[in-house]
């Protein structure tokens, strides 16, 4: 824990070279230790496991990437410092070990984001998606933190796996329950408590949305593997997947009539959260690992994502569909990286994701084989709009209007190649998970 606090302390007072330096070596440093010492006898060492390492080097890479793609905006400090803070929450949320820590740092990570939407969102509506999400989030984790109070003081203790080790799990009746994922199951978020993120999304910069779909909806995932031990089997879990599933189908169909940019693909994060949802709670190994994997997957996808989005909305200074076609005019290399994060997004062939969903599939058929329709069409939905979104913005002609279009640079490039490499690389080497 030590070491996680210099580093960031070193993170949050160096200059932006230095901590650009430290971001990128950080996940070479940690797979050479990996491989010298063996992961067994490294995680040992740090107190960590795979879950937390694989997050925390998804978190040090989009942060790396996010610096890149606000850099061309001119940070002002407070809005520097704001992102350095979350970053230090989000590291410091994946490195401890105890409940109440973890309760901390989970809803400290909500301040930042909600004064960068307030202070540097687009649109008068900033505001509105600022208390939109700061309620949602707030009122659903009160209950846990009354939860966590409670048994912390009956055990003495809050280390979280001393709580595992009880006899009798905290999630014992159906209002347990509630109250103990109630709070991630919003961070996530899943259906019928969503609304906060298309909206958070839409007015956020850049890379607030990048943090935000990258990592911060990551934590609720986070957060209910870590509690899942805790869980009894009890009705209101089915019930809880059965919403999640009908949803995710419901938004994914609705996702092919969008026309803004930003909201197609914040919606999409919607659909690939109830996947993820069925994985946590089945609590078997293929579920929990299929889970992982596509939390680990969307987040490098959806990042680059909203990047690219970006990209064709600086140039046009729309998010509208129709306004940003034409791009692959522009530059045939940004157009195929695009389709690669396009074909990342539904899953499909030769992408990280597509693991994920095979793994989800195969517990699903043990679990309950009814749902497979469900998953199914989510899947067909998911591949019709990820296709209508490529084809929507890089095909045709370009629009005769007032905006100038530039050519995209190499620091562009750069940015939307290193969120498709990892996933290439993660496929052809799944043990890295």
């Amino acid at each position: 824990m030590m070491k996680i606090l210099t580093l960031s302390a070193l993170m949050f007072f160096a200059p932006l070279e230095v901590q650009a330096l430290l971001l990128s070596s950080l996940p070479m440093l940690l797979v050479s230790a990996l491989a010298i010492s063996g992961p067994v006898n490294y995680l040992a060492l740090m107190n960590y496991d795979m879950i937390t390492v694989s997050l925390l080097l998804m978190t040090f890479w989009i942060i790396l990437l996010m610096k890149f793609s606000q850099f061309q905006a001119h940070l002002s400090k407070a809005l520097y410092t704001l992102f350095l803070t979350l970053s230090l929450s989000l590291v410091l949320s994946f490195s401890t070990n105890s409940i109440i820590m973890f309760y901390f740092f989970f809803e400290w990570s909500l301040l930042p984001i909600f004064m960068i939407i307030v202070g540097w969102g687009y649109q008068m509506e900033r505001f509105k998606a600022s208390l939109f999400m700061l309620f949602y989030t707030l009122f659903a984790s009160l209950p846990l933190l009354i939860l966590i109070v409670n048994n912390t003081g009956a055990l003495h203790t809050s280390y979280i796996y001393i709580h595992a080790c009880t006899s009798a799990p905290i999630g014992g009746g159906a209002l347990s329950t509630i109250m103990l994922i109630g709070a991630f199951l919003v961070k996530f978020p899943m259906f019928f408590v969503h609304h906060w993120l298309p909206k958070a999304h839409v007015e956020a910069p850049v890379g607030g949305s990048m943090i935000l779909a990258g990592v911060l909806l990551k934590l609720g995932g986070y957060g209910m593997i870590r509690i899942s031990m805790f869980l009894a089997p009890v009705s209101v879990l089915s019930k809880v997947l059965i919403i999640s599933l009908v949803g995710g189908g419901l938004l994914s169909a609705v996702c092919v009539s969008f026309s803004d940019l930003k909201v197609m693909i914040a919606y999409s994060s919607v659909v690939h959260m109830a996947l993820i949802i069925l994985g946590i709670i089945s609590v078997s190994s293929w579920g929990v690992n299929g889970a992982l994997i596509i939390m680990v997957a969307h987040g490098i996808c959806s990042s680059g994502m909203f990047s690219s989005a970006n990209m064709m909305y600086e140039r046009t200074h729309s998010r509208n569909l129709a306004q940003n076609k034409g791009m692959l005019n522009i530059s045939p290399a940004m157009a195929i990286l695009w389709f690669m994060l396009c074909v990342a997004n539904f899953g499909g062939p030769f992408t990280y994701n597509l693991l994920g969903e095979i793994l989800l599939i195969v517990n699903l058929i043990t679990l309950s084989a009814p749902f497979l329709m469900i998953v199914a069409s989510i899947s067909f939905f998911s591949a019709a709009y990820s296709l209508i979104l490529y084809a929507s913005t890089q095909q045709g002609s370009l629009l005769n209007g007032s905006f100038s279009m530039s050519n995209i640079n190499c620091r562009e490039m750069l940015i939307v190649s290193s969120h498709v490499w990892p996933l290439l690389l993660l496929l052809s080497s799944p043990s890295l998970i």
